[in-house]
């Protein structure tokens, strides 16, 4: 008679679950991890080598950029406080768990959205332990179908696309004297100007500036519609006026920051300048705090109000949607189309401006 091993529980940390390789020859999750995790059983893939599963297991974590592994292990770990909550097992969870865990979190508020990412985390951790996938389940496809239906895809809280009148606001109230100001008008001034996401922001290095007659070239490394590393050529043209110049902000900011290799922008204390690198939240929290200090309603104001902010401004302004979508690096249009440019064409066309009220 062939006795089965019980799954091991859900560990407290679960990096090793949501960046593991499959079990190879197996369908037993794999254990805990316990130093090196690659998810490999000894003694169960004949003619491996410790190095055969350094190279595998590297090779399955490059797949996905760290931000979508942080991402997963936070959704990872809230199933799994959620599962514990109730005595339940995590790994392999129960379709009808699943169920219960969505319609949870869709009464208590989350979008649809959210809901969708926490499924796909779910199932990514599931097949990496090659175990049945609950949210394939007939039963969870119709709850969530369901959960659609009744609550809506649509963002519930778009953010706030910032003018270049707002912009202008931000950055004339910044004390450009001290070394944090001077970063941070250049983070705004780049980052509006370029239209880039902010993770490229933070990424980018004093080797992916290049300065020319007209402007300023960009080279973004890798970004989430580049995984394979191709590279993009972003271009910023120099300003109209010195206060709002995204090319001389940046040279400032440079001036102070030196030229050792390392991140564009990093961490100031105080007025040392430091080679830290910044993070994508550090970018959005410094435009929230600047929004505010300028007057402006922080409450919408997130990272993406940047990127949002150019695309629609542009449009606004008669700018082709090819251009913008150039600029902004979108491949699939009805996304720039949905999201920036029908909204201003409602404004424009809508009948309530011929009600005279």
């Amino acid at each position: 008679m062939t006795t089965h091993s019980p799954a091991p529980p859900a560990p407290s940390d679960p990096s090793h679950l949501v960046d593991p390789s499959p079990v190879i020859g197996s369908r037993t999750p794999a254990a805990p991890a316990t130093g090196r995790t690659t998810g490999l059983t000894p003694g169960r893939s004949p003619g491996l080598t410790a190095a055969d599963e350094d190279r595998i297991a590297a090779a399955i974590s490059a797949a996905r950029t760290e931000s979508t592994r942080k991402v997963y292990a936070h959704l990872w770990s809230r199933w799994a406080r959620w599962c514990a909550g109730r005595g339940l097992d995590p790994l392999p969870g129960d379709p009808a768990a699943l169920c219960a865990y969505l319609t949870e979190r869709a009464a208590a508020g989350a979008a649809v959205v959210s809901l969708n990412l926490a499924c796909t985390a779910i199932r990514h951790v599931h097949r990496m332990h090659d175990l049945p996938d609950p949210v394939a389940s007939p039963t969870v496809v119709q709850v969530r179908l369901g959960l659609r239906r009744t609550y809506g895809t649509a963002p519930r809280r778009q953010a706030h696309p910032l003018t270049t009148a707002e912009i202008r606001q931000i950055v004339t109230s910044i004390d450009r004297t001290t070394p944090r100001g001077t970063r941070d008008a250049a983070i705004i001034l780049l980052g509006y100007a370029s239209a880039i996401r902010r993770a490229e922001l933070v990424a980018l290095t004093l080797l992916d500036l290049r300065e020319e007659p007209a402007g300023l070239l960009l080279t973004i490394r890798h970004s989430k519609t580049d995984q394979d590393h191709h590279g993009e050529v972003v271009a910023i043209a120099r300003g109209h006026h010195p206060a709002t110049d995204p090319v001389a902000a940046l040279a400032a900011w440079r001036r102070l920051r030196g030229h050792q290799p390392g991140p564009v922008f990093t961490r100031v204390y105080g007025t040392r300048v430091t080679l830290e690198p910044l993070t994508g939240d550090t970018i959005a929290r410094t435009l929230r705090i600047r929004a505010e200090r300028a007057g402006l309603d922080g409450t919408r104001i997130t990272g993406h109000s940047l990127r949002a902010g150019h695309a629609t401004t542009a449009a606004l302004g008669g700018v082709p949607l090819a251009r913008i979508a150039a600029q902004t690096r979108h491949k699939d249009l009805t996304v720039l189309v949905n999201r920036y440019i029908r909204p201003l064409e409602a404004l424009a066309t809508t009948s309530s401006r011929d009600l005279v009220l």
